[in-house]
């Protein structure tokens, strides 16, 4: 029994079919893309936008033909850090964070103005020019006090700035402040000395208060009741030594 076994001989024939068929399901396959949730694709053909965008699931492309560019429209945020000054030249040290996310429907034009960077070509740019212009309207001891008023101005402004951009505003948050240290070193002075008049307007009203009281009570010490005051205090004794047309304490009719 020969038990020797041969491989077919192909002659080398299925070498080259192989290595195509190789080719061609890699060109096909190129062609599949998926767009996953939260995205858009863009498709360029040849360099060039084509206008609808991909929706989110399995797509078949021209492959080496169209070029695919996945586009988050998940909210972002846009974080800045920044130095401002109030209306009174005062220095402020802000942070702010602002939420947004690309219209679904605009990625395409999006991408064909500003690629993938439209956070540092628009966004980031756009609000430190706002922030500055908005903050610049008030006095620094207001900015507490007005800070969601200030926030809510700088997203209005915002939005209309950027609109018929494709970016969708969701909110905008003044997430921290600080003041400089000479700016904070005054307030602690003024307070300082705010609680010193305080202290003092209240020393001078409490003297007032009791000379007034003092006053009155003199006042209401007639002669008749310093009298009875005495009756009441008096032990029956009559003193041993005394002037007068009157006995003590009696007044003539």
């Amino acid at each position: 029994m020969n038990t020797n076994f041969r491989l077919p001989n192909f002659n080398g024939k299925l070498i080259p079919l192989i290595a195509l068929g190789l080719i061609a399901f890699n060109i096909i396959s190129s062609g599949a893309t998926i767009i996953d949730t939260g995205e858009r694709g863009v498709v360029l053909r040849l360099g060039k936008l084509v206008e609808q965008p991909l929706d989110e699931g399995f797509h078949i492309v021209v492959p080496v033909v169209d070029q695919v560019v996945k586009m988050s429209t998940r909210d972002n945020p846009s974080a800045i850090e920044t130095e401002v000054s109030s209306a009174d030249m005062q220095t402020i040290k802000v942070k702010m964070t602002l939420i947004y996310a690309l219209n679904p429907n605009e990625v395409g034009r999006v991408y064909q103005k500003y690629r993938t960077n439209i956070d540092k070509i628009l966004i980031k740019p756009t609000l430190l020019e706002i922030t500055n212009s908005v903050i610049a309207n008030y006095p620094i001891e207001q900015f507490v006090e007005k800070r969601s008023e200030i926030s809510q101005k700088i997203s209005d402004a915002f939005v209309a700035k950027t609109k018929n951009t494709g970016i969708e505003v969701k909110s905008l948050l003044i997430t921290e402040h600080d003041f400089s240290d000479e700016y904070n070193k005054a307030i602690e002075g003024k307070k300082v000395a705010e609680q010193r008049s305080l202290q003092a307007r209240y020393d001078l009203e409490r003297v007032k208060l009791e000379a007034e009281a003092q006053r009155q009570k003199q006042q209401s010490l007639s002669p008749m009741v310093l009298q009875e005051k005495a009756i009441d205090k008096w032990d029956g004794k009559l003193p041993q030594y005394y002037s007068g047309d009157n006995l003590p304490f009696i007044t003539a009719k």
